[in-house]
C-alpha cells in the first residue's frame, strides 16, 4: 500500500519547536556572539555631508525676453525652456567615471581601499567609493553630497572635494554655454547690421534716382500743388472765354489772358511728364512703381530697424554673461570633520544575526520534523 503525505499541524510544529528551544537559543546566541566579535573588528567609518543650494539662475536671455511682454516670455520658455534639470545634471557630473577617477587619484584611493592588487584597481575602487558616497535631491530643493571613510578628516576633505569638482564643472559648462550664446548673438547682430547698412544704401540710391525723400508728405505737396495750378488753369481759360465776348481777339487783353492760358497749360503738362530728378516735383508717371519700391524699402528698413533693437542689448547682455564665472552652487553647510562614527551599526549587525540564526534554526526544525513523520513516504519514493 502506498503511503501518504501528512501535512504538519501548527500544534505539531509549535511543540516541537517548544521541545528545542534551547538548542535554538544556545545557536542563536552563539551566532550573536560570533556576528558582535566580527563586528568589533569592523573598522569605524565616519561620515561628512555638504549641504548644496542650487543657484536659480534664468537661461541666457531670459531676463530681457521676459520683459517684453507675453510673447517674447513665451518664446523665451519655447526657445531656452525653464525646466529645472539642475538635480539630474549634478547626479550626471558627480557619479561620471571622469569625477570618480579624480577623486580615487586625488586621494590615491586604490591604496586606501586595497585595490592596488587587484586586476582591475580603478574600477574595483570606483565600486567601493560608490558605496561610501551619496548624493541626494532633497525636496526642499537642496542637494546634499555625503561621504564615509574611516579617516574623519578625509571624509570631509572628500565632500569638499566633490563641491568643489562640481563647481568647477558646472562653472565650464556656464561659460560654454554663455560663450556660445554669444557667438550665435553676435553673428546674428553683425548680419542684421549689414543688411540694414545695404538697405540704408539702397534707399539713399532711390532717393536719388527719383528725388524722393519722404513720399507721402511730397506727395501730399505734389497734389496740392497740381491742384493749385489746374485751379489757375481753369480761371485763366473761364477769363479767356469772357474775353472773347468782349473783346477782339487781336486786342491786347485778349493776348496776355491766352498767353496766361497757356502758360498755366504749359507748366500744368511739364509737372505731369517731368522726368528729371533734379526737379524737386515728382514724376507723374513713374510714381505708382516708385511708390511701390519707396514702401518696401520702408518696411524693410523698419524690420531691419526692430530687429536691431531687440538685438543689441540681448547681444550686450550676452557678453556680460560670457564674463561671469561665478559658481552655480551656494554651500549650505560647509562639510566639517565628524567626531562620532556613523558606520558599522553593531548593534543593528548583531540584531540582524540573532534573527536570521533563529529564523534558521526553526526552519531547521520544521524541516527535520517533517522527514521525520514522512519516512515512509520518502522511502518509497526513492523506491
Amino acid at each position: 500500500m502506498k503511503p501518504s503525505y501528512k501535512k504538519l499541524e501548527w500544534i505539531e510544529i509549535l511543540r516541537y519547536l517548544a521541545g528545542n528551544w534551547k538548542n535554538i537559543v544556545i545557536v542563536t546566541f552563539a551566532i550573536s556572539l560570533v556576528a558582535a566579535a566580527i563586528s568589533l573588528f569592523l573598522p569605524n567609518e565616519y561620515k561628512s555631508t555638504a549641504n548644496l543650494l542650487p543657484n536659480k539662475k534664468h537661461s541666457l536671455g531670459m531676463g530681457f525676453l521676459a520683459n517684453n511682454g507675453g510673447g517674447l516670455s513665451s518664446l523665451a520658455s519655447t526657445v531656452f525652456g525653464q525646466q529645472d534639470q539642475q538635480a539630474d545634471r549634478y547626479y550626471v557630473l558627480l557619479q561620471s567615471y571622469t569625477t570618480s577617477k579624480r577623486v580615487i587619484d586625488h586621494f590615491d584611493l586604490t591604496h586606501v581601499y586595497e585595490t592596488a592588487g587587484s586586476n582591475h584597481p580603478i574600477l574595483d575602487a570606483m565600486g567601493v567609493l560608490a558605496d561610501n558616497t551619496t548624493f541626494e535631491a532633497k525636496d526642499e530643493g537642496n542637494f546634499v553630497i555625503s561621504t564615509w571613510d574611516t579617516d574623519p578628516e578625509r571624509a570631509k576633505e572628500m565632500a569638499d572635494y566633490y563641491v568643489q569638482i562640481l563647481n568647477e564643472l558646472n562653472t565650464q559648462i556656464a561659460t560654454r554655454e554663455a560663450r556660445e550664446f554669444r557667438t550665435f548673438i553676435e553673428k546674428r547682430y553683425r548680419q542684421s547690421q549689414a543688411d540694414l547698412d545695404s538697405l540704408q544704401n539702397r534707399f539713399a540710391a532711390y532717393q536719388k534716382k527719383y528725388g524722393i525723400f519722404e513720399l507721402p508728405a511730397q506727395v501730399s505737396e505734389y497734389f496740392s500743388m497740381l491742384a493749385g495750378i489746374t485751379t489757375k488753369k481753369v480761371e485763366a481759360e473761364v477769363q479767356l472765354q469772357l474775353l472773347q465776348q468782349t473783346v477782339r481777339k487781336g486786342s491786347d487783353t485778349y493776348r496776355q489772358a491766352q498767353a496766361r492760358y497757356e502758360a498755366v497749360s504749359q507748366k500744368l503738362q511739364q509737372l505731369y511728364h517731368d522726368g528729371d530728378p533734379d526737379n524737386i516735383v515728382l514724376n507723374f508717371e513713374e510714381l505708382p512703381e516708385a511708390g511701390k519700391q519707396y514702401f518696401e524699402l520702408k518696411k524693410d528698413l523698419e524690420i531691419e530697424t526692430q530687429i536691431q533693437k531687440f538685438l543689441v542689448p540681448l547681444y550686450e547682455q550676452s557678453k556680460m554673461e560670457e564674463a561671469k564665472s561665478l559658481p552655480i552652487v551656494s554651500v549650505v553647510d560647509q562639510p566639517v570633520v565628524p567626531t562620532r562614527k556613523d558606520r558599522p551599526h553593531r548593534s543593528i549587525i548583531v540584531i540582524l544575526a540573532a534573527l536570521s540564526t533563529g529564523i534558521l534554526c526553526c526552519i531547521y526544525y520544521i524541516v527535520k520534523l517533517s522527514l521525520q513523520q514522512n519516512r515512509d513516504y520518502i522511502a518509497y519514493i526513492r523506491d
